[in-house]
């Protein structure tokens, strides 16, 4: 009787140890076509989502049972879905947990634990707005500022020939 009980957590982890799960909801159209892109070049954000305008075009779901759940391979597999969608970031805006099934009810509920993410894609900036780099000091990571375009200005120049300071001359 053990041995069906241990071939049959072996066959369940067999089916659930293939990492995260990611499921896709389409929200907003993009505001340019998307085209697949390199896991690595999609920015993840996690405190706030980008200061950038854009557009949230899909919400990403991934899911782990508890008994496998790794929250740096759940972040790995929203990146990858948000790469082959064409974000150009990926906003993790929460996580959830969903208890298993008690006692020996574990074995075949584990429960499980989703972390999701929203895929965004730039807005095109105006070409009138040029983006200026923060500060190597600064503490906003996270800030654009945005600097408009200005005239070159003369700088102020007086001409003086004598001036007493103090006294009137006589």
């Amino acid at each position: 009787m053990n041995s069906i009980w241990a071939l049959l957590g072996i066959a369940i982890c067999a089916a659930g140890c293939v990492g995260a799960t990611v499921e896709t909801t389409h929200l907003n159209e993009a505001p340019h076509p998307l085209v697949p892109r390199s896991t690595q070049s999609v920015e993840i954000y996690s405190s706030a989502p980008p200061t950038r305008p854009h557009v949230d075009v899909a919400l990403l779901r991934a899911d782990q049972g508890n008994y496998e759940a790794d929250t740096a391979r759940m972040v790995q597999a929203l990146a990858e879905r948000a790469g082959q969608l064409g974000c150009d970031a990926l906003f993790i805006s929460g996580a959830s947990e969903r208890p298993g099934a008690p006692g020996n009810a574990y074995l075949f509920d584990p429960g499980s634990r989703a972390l999701l993410g929203t895929c965004i894609v730039y807005r095109a900036q105006p070409p009138e707005v040029a983006l200026a780099a923060p500060p190597s000091d600064s503490k906003n990571g996270n800030a654009i500022l945005l600097v408009p375009p200005q005239d070159p200005k003369p700088n102020p120049s007086a001409n003086v020939k004598s001036v007493a300071v103090g006294r009137t001359a006589r």
